[in-house]
């Protein structure tokens, strides 16, 4: 069937387990520094963030190149070179990416404060900032996510009422405003451009975001250090100088590049595209675990103290909060998946039954085999009506692109489940197109048609229509040619503006008009391909996944 209301994914637990891994480190190496374990010195924060920031800016812009993500994001052209260049919003949550790891590391190199403390201050804030955002946005909130959240909380309480074993000075209050500000303006910059299901969303934004952030602070503190005056200045100079040579320099590049990790791990967790009060409490609780470990770790130190009492119950109820967050609540749709699975290797062990139980629990359609042709397809007919996801088309005037594209989406949804066109149409057309500045009525062009049929698809008596409001409400997605044509359909509803996306992230579907047949056949064919992956991507699978 079409793509589910609902994504169960498991991803977001690797994800926290990377977080949990990379955060032990770096919040044990940071506080160990700043203490003077290490190296018999300590090292304070401003001294320690210029070398730190220079291992996050390698090590995040080497992962980039690796991972080949550099197409994702977007580009402009100089002097005849195209090179990445991030849109103003993303430019924006990258200025708040930078501060977060500016006041991240001051804040553990604070003396008077332990791990645990830290984390909960930070995390804490981040806490009741989510569900803020989430309402700001207009984002559903689900009950286990609303229960861990108040969960986290009492985590954090439960830390805060052993007052008399900690001091805050004013930079430390200051440091840690500075990180809350940041994150509440990223989550809404986060959640307005990247936190769906299209994966070339969710990079663009990792992309575009990262390839700014470390970078940019890495220049502000060399500027603060050439220019500014004061203590923290000088640590910067120094940082920049002379700690270069010295025998902390290698723990403090661990420091950046743990950071970089941890960094990747939490994006992802963040632009899940679960609510902000699902991923914030996740994220939240992997840090504080990390935080206890790390705590302990430097408990092995001479003169240090493992965590108290009160820090070990937060802890317990961070594991209660986490808990509420796992598959659990979805403990039938798990255990249908394995009996599904079961059923695949061992046909011969499962009831057809028992199959069919399954596949409806995982959210699959009955098989053709299983219970015929006709029973699959009044199924199918009424799973559709019921679901009413429609994938709508776009274009200029709805006689090209838009309806080729309609075509052969309706074509491949047919093929996917092995029904026939004609008894598709019966169902509904399941793939629509219609056209931002249509003449009405129009057929579509001779030269489109007869690109239709070199491909093995039949044009239809298609018929233009300019987009409207509603009809840009009621579908699922709305895929347009180019960007100019998303920016039209987001202006005729704003609403509907996180379900439309370009039918090519890497740029526009160009117009054939007027040109050889030959153009319109290979943007025919790229239409193909392109309606492929989309499908592929918002988990049209249809019987390709059985």
């Amino acid at each position: 069937m079409l793509a589910r209301k609902r994504t169960y994914g498991l991803g977001i637990w690797g994800l926290g387990l990377g977080y949990y891994l990379f955060y032990t480190p770096y919040s044990g190496l940071t506080k160990a520094l700043s203490k003077g374990l290490l190296t018999g010195v300590p090292v304070s924060g401003a001294v320690l963030l210029p070398a730190s920031v220079m291992a996050t800016v390698v090590f995040m812009l080497g992962f980039i190149t690796a991972m080949k993500w550099w197409k994702y994001a977007g580009h402009r052209e100089f002097f005849g070179v195209s090179i990445p260049f991030p849109r103003r919003e993303t430019f924006l949550s990258a200025i708040c990416m930078a501060t977060i790891i500016g006041t991240t590391t001051l804040a553990f190199s604070f003396g008077g404060i332990s791990i645990v403390l830290v984390l909960v201050l930070l995390r804490g804030g981040v806490l009741i900032l989510a569900p803020l955002v989430d309402t700001i946005r207009q984002r559903r909130v689900r009950w286990f996510s609303w229960a861990a959240m108040w969960v986290s909380l009492m985590a954090v309480m439960v830390v805060l009422s052993d007052v008399g074993n900690f001091k805050l000075s004013f930079a430390a209050l200051l440091d840690i405003g500075a990180y809350l500000t940041a994150y509440f303006f990223k989550f809404q910059f986060m959640t307005k451009l990247a936190k769906s299901n299209e994966r070339s969303n969710t990079l663009r934004y990792f992309v575009e975001e990262q390839m700014i952030a470390s970078p940019l602070l890495l220049l502000v503190l060399g500027v603060m250090a050439l220019a500014g005056r004061g203590e923290a200045m000088l640590g910067f100079r120094l940082g920049f100088t002379t700690f270069l040579f010295s025998a902390a320099v290698g723990w403090a590049l661990l420091v950046g590049l743990f950071y970089a990790a941890l960094c990747v791990c939490t994006t992802f967790i963040f632009l899940d595209r679960r609510e902000n009060t699902f991923c914030v409490p996740m994220h939240c609780g992997s840090s504080m675990l990390s935080g206890l470990t790390a705590s302990y770790a430097l408990a092995w130190f001479p003169n240090q103290s493992p965590p108290g009492g009160w820090q070990m119950a937060s802890a317990g109820l961070i594991v209660i909060a986490l808990a509420l967050l796992s598959p659990l609540h979805h403990f039938e749709f798990y255990l249908g998946k394995l009996r599904y699975a079961l059923a695949q290797m061992f046909p011969n062990l499962i009831s057809s039954s028992q199959k069919e139980h399954s596949r409806a629990a995982i959210g699959l359609e009955p098989t053709v085999a299983d219970v015929g042709f006709s029973t699959q397809m009044a199924a199918g007919a009424d799973e559709f009506k019921k679901i009413g996801q429609i994938i709508l088309f776009v274009c200029s005037g709805n006689t090209c692109r838009s309806p080729m594209a309609a075509a052969i989406g309706n074509a491949e949804i047919a093929r996917r489940f092995s029904l026939r066109l004609e008894n598709l149409d019966r169902v509904g057309p399941l793939a629509l197109s219609a056209g931002v500045s249509a003449r009405e009525g129009a057929p579509m062009t001779t030269e489109a048609k007869q690109a239709l049929h070199s491909i093995g698809i039949s044009a239809n008596g298609h018929r233009a229509s300019n987009l409207t409001a509603e009809l840009a409400l009621q579908v699922e997605k709305i895929f347009c040619m180019t960007q100019a044509q998303r920016n039209a359909v987001i202006k005729i509803a704003p609403a509907a503006a996180e379900k439309t996306l370009c039918l090519d992230p890497d740029g526009d579907v160009e117009d054939p008009m007027g040109s050889e047949l030959a153009n319109y056949v290979n943007c025919a064919r790229r239409i193909h391909s392109l309606v492929g992956l989309r499908f592929d991507e918002i988990g049209l699978q249809g019987h390709l996944q059985s």
